[in-house]
């Protein structure tokens, strides 16, 4: 007779049991809830309604950035990162006061400015103009923040009316450019950094030659610097009623105001006229009750945020009259070899969006976005060749500078029809270097010796584990000398200058937006809106005969989730093995972008280390008790 099993061995049977329905229930769960859940992230959600007599609640969150992933990625990055790793998508902002200024619901503009963390000068003149448009509607704007940085007050200064917390403050500083440079640490390593370079101003590879910056890159950065400033501090002036040496005054008076007042902050601003009321948040919630009505389901004053405002308005959306469409292309980030990645803009996938323009017969023109410190010599060059190819194929291209077209921006920027850029954009920096670095002495000193035999006298000769042969040096720099030259012709060519002209100006030199247009590198001053219109101009295109489309090289969702996956691993390792004030360090410009995107074939790169020129990035939260 078998033997009746124990106890023990039945419980486990059980409980085994109960394991195995629950994940099957969890699986059959998943199936059904997942098709659920994407069908509601890629239909926006429950339908948005806009009532009558409400304010639009304008809340850029994170960094502002020309384009996002899917629909699919934005959801999730949007559920599980903190705000200060999220961006808000440019585009979308504007819109969303261009449809709410002509919206007889939308009684006025409540923005609400503390989380936005980071924006390129050129942002943030696009929306400033949108601001502005509204306004012109006829339209009120209020602003408010606990405290406003640099990027945020700019935007604040558009509004009829500021307010700021009691605990609040306004911490303007101006621009500038500090870099990390790694002569000394290069030499303790022992590691041989071989530096190919023409442009008397190509200062992106001086952190790998010198513990400081030349005199010729501090007159040069000086020059755009001030030009950049004085596009902020002069509009920002004048929305208030005030100069741009106002402006300059509560920066350097700033100190010894604070003294005046006893520490409060928020006094400072008020007496120097940058803000008109100092109100905690339930305080102007109540005013804006009284302009608007309250909602009685939150007990706040009648609103809806500008992303639900957003998806009813495109949800409603009339039918163009016409199917002839302007196609937008963005270009972002560095420009690397091959396919696009998070933060950087790759050569083939660009290539292969303006192709699909060019092929698409409903496509009439092209706006190329463009917000880029260049890259990949060779990736930049592919997107290039596209460009011609569409005004080959008789399709206008016009290029939106943003906030930085330098370098590699200006190398797939050059073809275009008309360029427009912002007072502010940064451009410029034309020029080529390379770098290669070779590490033989540092692995000798581990012991480590590399020894062989080639068929050649260069067979071998760019192998980072031995030095590098004077042939070899010669090869690349000529390379590169090449490469400079085409650069110059090309641009010569494409703006019909003559090849002096652009060499006086090039060199790698870094200019303004003003500059740029005064010296013949960029055509016309104005944002993203204008040059929409110019480019639906040049096709022959009336205003409401013609849809703007955005072109996106969509990433896979499972990217994203590596993405965030990687991004929590790093930051857990950081909390772990590194003190807290050591996440506070800046990593430099050129370390990080040498680091991820050096990936060109021939080790070519038209890059500039311009979008440094940003403030602390002090925030509201960094003063705060």
């Amino acid at each position: 007779m078998a033997k009746k099993p124990s106890l023990i061995s039945r419980v486990l049977k059980f409980v085994w049991r109960l394991v195995g329905l629950a994940y099957g229930l969890f699986m059959l769960l998943s199936l059904i809830l997942i098709p659920v859940a994407m069908y509601f992230i890629l239909s926006g959600g429950p339908r948005v309604t806009v009532e009558e007599n409400v304010a639009l609640v304008w809340v850029p969150i994170g960094n502002l950035t020309e384009q996002r992933d899917s629909p699919v990625s934005n959801v999730v990055l949007d559920r599980l990162l903190p705000s200060n790793n999220r961006v808000t998508e440019v585009h979308g902002l504007i819109q969303s006061l261009d449809e709410a200024a002509d919206d007889a619901r939308i009684s006025l503009a409540f923005l609400k400015l503390d989380q936005l963390t980071g924006a390129t000068a050129g942002q943030l003149q696009d929306l400033a103009m949108a601001i502005q448009r509204f306004r012109e509607a006829g339209k009120k704007v209020v602003a408010w923040a606990p405290g406003y940085s640099q990027a945020q007050y700019y935007l604040a200064a558009q509004a009829d009316e500021i307010y700021l917390d009691p605990l609040g403050f306004v911490f303007l500083e101006g621009y500038s450019v500090y870099r990390q440079y790694f002569r000394d640490a290069i030499e303790k390593l022992e590691v041989d950094v071989n530096i190919f370079r023409v442009g008397e101003y190509k200062s992106f590879v001086e952190p790998f030659t010198r513990n400081d910056m030349s005199p010729e890159a501090r007159a040069a950065n000086r020059a755009w610097l001030e030009s950049v400033w004085t596009t902020y501090k002069d509009p920002a002036g004048q929305a208030r009623g005030l100069s741009g040496e106002d402006i300059e005054g509560y920066i350097s008076n700033f100190s010894q105001n604070m003294q005046r007042y006893g520490g409060n902050a928020a006094e400072v601003a008020l007496k120097g006229g940058l803000v008109d009321e100092v109100l905690p948040l339930e305080a102007l919630r109540n005013k804006m009750r009284s302009l608007v009505g309250t909602d009685e389901e939150h007990g706040s004053f009648r609103q809806i945020s500008h992303f639900d405002y957003l998806r009813a308005a495109r949800a409603t959306a009339p039918e163009p009259r016409t199917d002839s469409k302007v196609a937008m292309v963005v270009v972002e980030g560095a420009i690397i070899d091959g396919e696009s990645a998070r933060g950087s803009a790759g050569g083939d996938t660009i290539a292969r969006l303006l192709a699909d323009v060019r092929r698409d017969d409903d496509v009439s023109a092209l706006l190329l976005r463009v917000n880029s410190p260049g890259g990949s010599l060779f990736a930049s060059e592919t997107i290039r060749r596209e460009i011609e190819l569409l005004r080959d194929a008789g399709k206008p291209v016009v290029v939106s500078m943003a906030g930085v077209a330098a370098s590699g921006g200006d190398w797939i920027s050059m073809n275009a029809d008309e360029i427009w850029a912002q007072p502010n954009t940064i451009t410029g920096s034309i020029g080529v270097f390379g770098v290669v670095p070779g590490f033989s002495k540092p692995l000798s000193n581990l012991g480590i010796n590399t020894d062989g035999i080639g068929t050649t006298e260069l067979s071998g000769a760019l192998r980072p584990d031995r030095p590098m042969s004077p042939e070899a040096k010669r090869i690349l720099q000529s390379g590169i000398e090449h490469a400079y030259r085409e650069f110059i012709n090309k641009i010569a060519d494409a703006r019909d200058m003559g090849v002096d002209a652009v060499d006086r100006v090039a060199q790698g030199r870094v200019w303004s937006g003003l500059d740029a247009e005064r010296i013949g590198l960029v055509d016309k001053i104005g944002g993203l809106d204008q040059a929409v219109q110019a480019a639906a101009r040049l096709a022959g295109l009336q205003e409401g005969d013609y849809e703007l489309e955005t072109r996106q090289g969509l990433r896979d969702w499972r990217a994203t989730l590596m993405d965030f996956l990687s991004l929590q691993l790093r930051e857990r390792l950081a909390g772990t093995l590194l003190p807290e004030w050591a996440s506070e360090v800046p990593i430099d410009g050129s370390l990080r972008w040498l680091l991820q995107d050096l990936n060109d074939p021939r080790g070519m790169y038209a890059h500039c280390l311009c979008e440094t020129a940003s403030t602390s990035g002090i925030t509201p939260g960094a003063l705060s008790p």
